[in-house]
């Protein structure tokens, strides 16, 4: 028994040295783990900055806009854009601007008012944003609807809101745009440095990030701490255990198993999938081919030796 115990302290000793980045989130960003469904209905390619497309700003509700006519100073007018999104200008009354780029408006205004001034060249200048509201739910440090007065990525937004929690899942996060989720991979933007996923946001854009505890790893039975782990890629059976405080006493190594769901079961009791784990080759003989990966949502169960 004491010889056991030496080696289990050894072992913990020298794992917890090659494997410490196991046991902490690799950025800062937070933990992003399973797998998600994405569906699509906008091109990345158009989308990110990466592709050389600025995505047009237009305006909204709240934004003010500065108009001027040249040569004619008494039409000049600094106005907001009202919350059912028109405006008004001297000569010809109330214009849409809700939607429209500045050029777009530029032409609105100009059009109307040629009727009334033939040479009309009008100018129009964005002088405040206060249109642009994103709002941000769930696995982040400060969730909340932002206001921000310039356009912004995605990456913009995740230094906002702080970063992410230990429970994020970023595989199953999305975002949703005019009631549709838009086809973004937020786990390759973060941790793959996959900057063409780093859309540009549009105003009431809601950013949704998925709690992962479909993904966690449960660790029962005779460890010292049993638990629940947030699962991250390329962890094995003996990252749980050595997380959980290591194996006690009474534990029977030999006898642990690993309880998986098998997604693709289509009959109650085909839908677990039980593995077993020889994890005393892995502890007295240093296979670490014994040392089984896990996967999101794997059941970890240590028995008790009653010899």
């Amino acid at each position: 028994m004491k010889m056991k115990i030496i080696l289990m302290a050894c072992l913990v000793l020298s794992w917890q040295m090659f494997h410490s980045v196991i046991a902490a989130p690799s950025k800062n960003f937070g933990d992003q783990s399973s797998r998600g469904a994405k569906t699509s209905v906008s091109s990345i390619s158009e989308l990110s900055p990466h592709s050389g497309k600025v995505d047009p700003f237009v305006l909204g509700s709240e934004d003010i806009v500065s108009i001027s006519v040249w040569g004619n100073k008494e039409l000049a007018s600094e106005m907001p854009v009202r919350p059912d999104g028109t405006i008004s200008f001297p000569l010809i009354g109330d214009v849409k601007a809700q939607g429209l780029t500045p050029a777009q408006l530029k032409e609105v205004i100009s059009s109307r008012l040629r009727k009334i001034i033939s040479d009309a060249s009008v100018t129009v200048i964005v002088v405040e944003i206060n249109s642009i509201n994103i709002s941000v739910a769930g696995e982040v440090v400060d969730p909340g609807t932002y206001k921000v007065n310039r356009p912004i990525t995605l990456l913009h937004l995740f230094s906002m809101v702080k970063g992410f929690t230990e429970k994020s899942d970023l595989r199953k996060s999305y975002l949703l745009r005019d009631n549709k989720k838009v086809d973004i991979d937020m786990y390759a933007l973060v941790n793959k440095d996959d900057f063409s996923q780093n859309v540009w946001l549009k105003p009431n854009d809601f950013i949704f990030i998925h709690d992962n505890f479909d993904s966690r790893i449960n660790i029962m039975g005779e460890v010292k701490n049993p638990q629940v782990i947030t699962y991250q890629e390329g962890m094995t059976v003996m990252d749980a255990v050595l997380l959980s405080g290591g194996l006690t006493n009474i534990a029977k190594s030999g006898g642990t198993k690993i309880y998986r769901k098998n997604r693709n079961g289509s009959h109650a009791g085909q839908d677990i999938k039980k593995i077993n784990v020889e994890l005393d080759d892995v502890i007295f003989e240093g296979d670490l081919s014994k040392n089984t990966p896990l996967q999101p949502g794997d059941i970890i169960h240590v028995p008790r030796s009653f010899f």
